[in-house]
């Protein structure tokens, strides 16, 4: 029998960086190059003369070994992965192949192997397909919807666009609508989950690949240029709530998400996700529904409070009208008529007038039931015309208001009759707890300051009995009170009506060695440069 190698044979295998070895017709290995020793763990002194699957403990993943062997011996070739133990006890997966060698005259004396690890690149393949398929469970089920856009047709016209001058692309883009639609056109939905179908579609997965144009109304082009501008300029994504359009071209909010992973722009690939906030648009409008309810509904609470107020300063130039109409009765059925005095007493009663008609409407306005509706407001005004509402429910109280206006306040961004419904509500709060109370000194103060130019504070202070222990935490919780008739519904709303102007409030104890409550809240401050444009007086120099 020929041996199973030749020595010049060997001096090539030995330069191999792939496994060679040969065994004979028995099993028995006959040749072990350096690159096997390497791989396997065993020095040739060992594996020369061992039975391979001895040494080897050679599993084959997919065919029993014996079909193997018939079918190296008919075809005179195999190729197929094999699982072996390594000298250090390592399982490594192999590809393997093959070669049966014959002597001259055609018979099988031995077989050559080469070989090569896999065990990595195998288990980097296990960890791939696992990945994708969570990607794919989570691209299916996710209750979102997510898409895959092909955006390849989009690079040559971005190029031809830098080749013809356009440095600042965003500006381009708001300049010229229709490029952006052109843009829109030439990018391909190529995939998508089923929420999307639900969402968008009318059930047919198909129907809804090709351009993503359609799906976009001209409101919102600008988001998806803006994921242009974004993926170019290296951003990881674009996160933006718009408006989309489905197939039946119902519009609806939405929160949408653009992802730019490298790896994804580099194939010309953009991952969205799309978040339908419809629901959540309907209840947010659902609660400022119910919120405008409650306040309004304390409006008239208050205002039913202050009927004695309302009561006095209405009769008050009613009283007046009648009196100087009496007057100019009198002076005209003089035997001669003083037109003077007539005169000067039609000038008083169209002024009671007014200030009648000013006091109904005011009463009017913090009635009414209608949404918020913020302007500019100069707080000290706004302070200054809900203590006149205030006034009579003070004296009635016996409680002495001082009021320390800072001057040259900015402006805050509020609406004009919810603030007079929160001022009106922390005085008329503050003189019943002194009157309840029966504090023998019953002084209120109401101050505004400026805080670092960046806010503006308005603070109601008392000398009643304080906030008793315990009850700090839960003055602003719905439907607590502390009053015999109260609803607990004033100091929740002032919160609402105060925060919803982006402002803060705070009740506590007084701080200053004084008993009583302190109520204040703060509103942002308008930039001077807007309230000089909106009509507001300069602050002095």
């Amino acid at each position: 029998m020929s041996p199973p190698i030749t020595p010049a044979e060997a001096e090539v295998f030995e330069r191999f960086h792939d496994a060679v070895f040969v065994r004979d017709m028995e099993g028995n290995i006959r040749f072990w190059n350096c690159a096997s020793a390497k791989l396997y763990g065993w020095p040739s002194c060992t594996a020369l003369g061992a039975h391979a699957r001895t040494l080897l403990q050679c599993r084959h993943e997919k065919e029993h070994y014996d079909a193997v062997h018939a079918r190296l011996l008919a075809d005179g070739y195999w190729e197929g992965e094999l699982s072996r133990l390594t000298g250090t006890g390592i399982r490594r997966l192999v590809n393997a192949r093959w070669s049966l060698r014959r002597d001259a005259s055609g018979q099988p004396i031995g077989v050559l192997e080469t070989g090569y690890d896999i065990s990595s690149a195998k288990e980097t393949e296990r960890h791939l397909k696992a990945s994708e398929y969570r990607y794919r469970n989570l691209f299916q089920a996710m209750a979102a919807s997510f898409w895959e856009l092909d955006f390849t047709a989009v690079g040559p016209k971005i190029r031809a666009l830098l080749d013809a001058g356009v440095h600042d692309l965003e500006a381009h883009f708001l300049a010229h609508p229709e490029v952006v639609r052109d843009f829109m056109q030439s990018t391909q939905v190529v995939d998508l989950n089923d929420h999307s179908v639900r969402l968008f579609g009318r059930g047919d997965r198909t129907e809804m690949l090709g351009n993503i144009d359609r799906y976009w109304p001209d409101e919102s082009i600008q988001v998806y240029a803006r994921c242009v501008v974004k993926s170019l300029a290296g951003q990881p994504d674009n996160i933006e709530v718009t408006r989309m359009r489905t197939l039946e071209g119902k519009e609806f909010e939405c929160l949408f998400t653009a992802c730019f992973s490298k790896e994804n722009i580099a194939r010309g690939v953009i991952l969205i996700g799309i978040i339908d906030l419809s629901e959540l648009v309907e209840a947010r409008h659902a609660l400022e529904i119910m919120q405008t309810e409650l306040a309004h509904v304390a409006r008239v609470s208050i205002l039913g409070e202050l009927s004695a107020s309302i009561t006095h300063e209405i009769n008050q130039p009613l009283t007046s009208i009648s009196t100087y109409a009496q007057a100019g009765l009198r002076w005209l059925q003089r035997p001669e008529p003083d037109l003077r005095e007539v005169e000067n007493a039609l000038v008083q009663i169209v002024d009671e007038a007014q200030r009648t008609d000013d006091v109904i409407t005011r009463i009017r306005s913090m009635a009414l039931r209608r949404p918020a509706q913020e302007r500019d407001l100069a707080l000290n005004e706004v302070i200054q015309d809900s203590l006149k509402f205030t006034d009579h429910e003070l004296r009635k109280n016996s409680v002495r208001l001082t009021t320390d206006l800072a001057t040259s306040l900015p402006p805050v961004r509020a609406d004009r009759v919810l603030m007079q419904q929160v001022i009106v509500n922390l005085v008329m709060n503050a003189a019943q707890a002194m009157a309840c109370a029966n504090s023998s000194t019953r002084e209120l103060t109401v101050r505004s300051a400026l805080l670092d130019a960046r806010e503006v504070r308005l603070e109601v202070l008392d000398s009643g009995p304080g906030i008793a222990p315990g009850l700090e935490g839960k003055l602003f919780d719905s439907f607590f009170t502390t009053k015999a008739t109260g609803m607990g519904m004033g100091l929740p709303i002032c919160r609402s009506i105060i925060e919803a102007a982006g402002g803060v409030i705070q009740l506590a104890n007084r701080d200053d060695g004084k008993g009583g409550a302190r109520v204040a809240f703060t509103l942002p401050a308008l930039p001077q440069s807007n309230a000089l444009g909106r009509g507001f007086p300069h602050a002095p120099s």
